[in-house]
Order: C-alpha cells, then sequence, then structure tokens
C-alpha cells in the first residue's frame, strides 16, 4: 500500500490546544483565545479549533465533531496550515482528489461545507467559498438482503427464549425501524403503556435539526407486557445500557442461535422493516416519514430500493403520495 493509501486510512492529529495566532509569534493557550480574533488572515488550524469548539457547543454527536475536524487535520497536512484567504478551488482539488475512494471524497466535501458554511455565515468572513465549484459524487447503494418472513420469527423467537431484553431489543429494530442510536437513547419516559393494548414509543432528539427524525411509533400487546415485565427490573432509566458494539454482537449471537446465515446487523433489521413497511403499501413519502429520513436524493434512493424489494416483479414507477 502506497504512503498516500496509509493515510487516507489513518487518522491525522494536529494539536487542539498550542495553536500558533498569525501576528503574536508564540502560542497561546486555549482559555486565552477568543473566536472574534479569526479573520481571513488566521491559519487553517487556529479556524480548526474553533470549528471544533463551535461543533461541540451545538450539540453535534462525537463522531460527526471527530470526523469533520479528523478531514480538516487531513487537508492542513495536505495543503499546508495556510491562512484562511490564500485557500484556493486547486488546493481543494488536491485535497480531495488525494482521497481513493468516492465516499471518503464525499465525507471530505461535506466536512469543509460546514467548515465554510460555519466561517461566512456563522462568523461572517469575508472570504470565497472555494468548495463552490466542486459537486459530492454519487455513491451507489448496495441492495440490502432482508430477512425472510420465517427468519423473523425464529430471530424473534430466540430472542424471546434469551430474555426480555434481547427480544425488545431485536422488536424495536425489526418491528420499528430504530437505529442502533435510536435504540440505545431510549428512556422509560419514551415509552407509554398507559394502554397495554396500544403502546407508544416516541424517538425525541430534542434538537430543533433533527426534527424530522422525531417520531412516534406504535407497537403491540406482545411488547407491552414485555416491556412492562422487563421495565420493572431495571434501576436505569434508559432502557439499554450498553455500548454501540454490544448490540451488534448480540444480534451476532441470537442469529448464530437461530441458524440465519445472513449477517444480521441494525441496519439489516431496519432494512427488513423499511422493506415490510413498502409491501404493505407505504409511499416514499411515507417511508421517509416512518424512518425519521431526511427528504434528499440519497434517502429518496433508499427507499425507492424497499420498494423495489417489495415489488420484484413490478415497475417502480412514481411512487410518491401525489401520484395516488
Amino acid at each position: 500500500m502506497s504512503n498516500q493509501g496509509q493515510q487516507e486510512s489513518l487518522p491525522v492529529q494536529l494539536s487542539l490546544f498550542d495553536i500558533e495566532i498569525p501576528g503574536l509569534g508564540h502560542k497561546q493557550r486555549r482559555n486565552k483565545l477568543d473566536k472574534r480574533s479569526i479573520t481571513p488572515e488566521s491559519d487553517l488550524q487556529t479556524a480548526r479549533f474553533w470549528f471544533k469548539v463551535h461543533l461541540e457547543s451545538s450539540g453535534h454527536p462525537k463522531n460527526t465533531v471527530y470526523a469533520y475536524t479528523n478531514d480538516l487535520a487531513v487537508l492542513i497536512d495536505t495543503i499546508g496550515n495556510k491562512t484562511l484567504r490564500q485557500i484556493n478551488e486547486k488546493d481543494i482539488g488536491a485535497y480531495l482528489s488525494s482521497a481513493h475512494k468516492k465516499s471518503t471524497r464525499k465525507r471530505r466535501l461535506t466536512s469543509l461545507r460546514e467548515f465554510y458554511a460555519y466561517l461566512i455565515h456563522d462568523l461572517r468572513l469575508q472570504i470565497n467559498d472555494p468548495t463552490t465549484p466542486f459537486y459530492p459524487e454519487r455513491v451507489n447503494l448496495k441492495t440490502p438482503v432482508p430477512l425472510f418472513p420465517e427468519e423473523q420469527k425464529r430471530l424473534l423467537a430466540t430472542a424471546r427464549n434469551l430474555g426480555d431484553k434481547y427480544f425488545l431489543m431485536v422488536y424495536l429494530m425489526l418491528k420499528l425501524g430504530l437505529t442502533r442510536t435510536e435504540l440505545l437513547a431510549l428512556k422509560k419516559q419514551h415509552v407509554d403503556v398507559s394502554d397495554p393494548s396500544e403502546p407508544i414509543i416516541y424517538i425525541n432528539y430534542g434538537d430543533p435539526r433533527w426534527r424530522h427524525k422525531d417520531r412516534v411509533l406504535k407497537a403491540d400487546k406482545e411488547f407491552s407486557e414485555t416491556y412492562i415485565q422487563y421495565r420493572d427490573t431495571i434501576e436505569s432509566d434508559t432502557l439499554f445500557p450498553i455500548i454501540p458494539q454490544s448490540v451488534n454482537a448480540i444480534l451476532h449471537r441470537i442469529a448464530k442461535i437461530a441458524e440465519i446465515d445472513k449477517q444480521v446487523t441494525p441496519q439489516l433489521l431496519r432494512d427488513t422493516f423499511g422493506v415490510g413497511q413498502a409491501k404493505s403499501g407505504k409511499t416514499e413519502e411515507e417511508l421517509l416519514a416512518i424512518l425519521g429520513l431526511a427528504d434528499d436524493p440519497r434517502n429518496r434512493d433508499s427507499v425507492r430500493r424497499y420498494i423495489r424489494l417489495a415489488n420484484p416483479m413490478g415497475e417502480v414507477g412514481d411512487t410518491s403520495s401525489d401520484s395516488k
């Protein structure tokens, strides 16, 4: 593997605390810096630091903060610690072309656009946005292989035999389409079983930026009975106080016991749910809503995959609600 290929896969960590401020000639600590001092003559490393502070204070997930700031670290490593005014389209082109994968180039461009939106719109710096001429490359989505109805039954039955927690985890992802993140964020206050025959699960991100992800989902009596038993045995307010990797490990174990050959992951369960909803006649708009997806071209492609899989012998035409 070339050094360039290795560089792409390994994170680049630049100092976040000791930052050289142009014009001062020495390093100052974080608590002595002020984002208002950022100007077009500020260097990338200084701007990157304050972009990280901005992302954290805005409530962005840790993995998003890491991805954006690490991409900027790679930019600095590629073009040098230039001032904001010096960065041009040629620099951006060199940075993007150094990535060998479409998905990496697309992610880097997203990171840069967020960075320049912060500089130009939030800080109101009078600089040009060198990312303007660039467009994200289309990354083809893989066609999922959902669980067959009989496999779904085996998975749920096996999970039930292993315990209430495992049944609830599988049920929420398979029957309601929760993501792994949403599953682990669930608290007792999000589950309403005041009417056990029609339990309600509230997915609430608590952030206006993710309002499209908020939704109200209905379960069934089987869920209520199991949930009430489980709820009364746990002390924590969080329903599943485990790390993300444990969810995958649990699903792998359940699938192995159930003798399911497919690689059962949280995404596969969500895909299976999506296909099932498409089979029930849900439109693109309805699928976007029930899955908590933003209405953008990539997510449209995702739900169209579900519709195609639900109707393998049919043609997928205009499946929007307007066509009905």
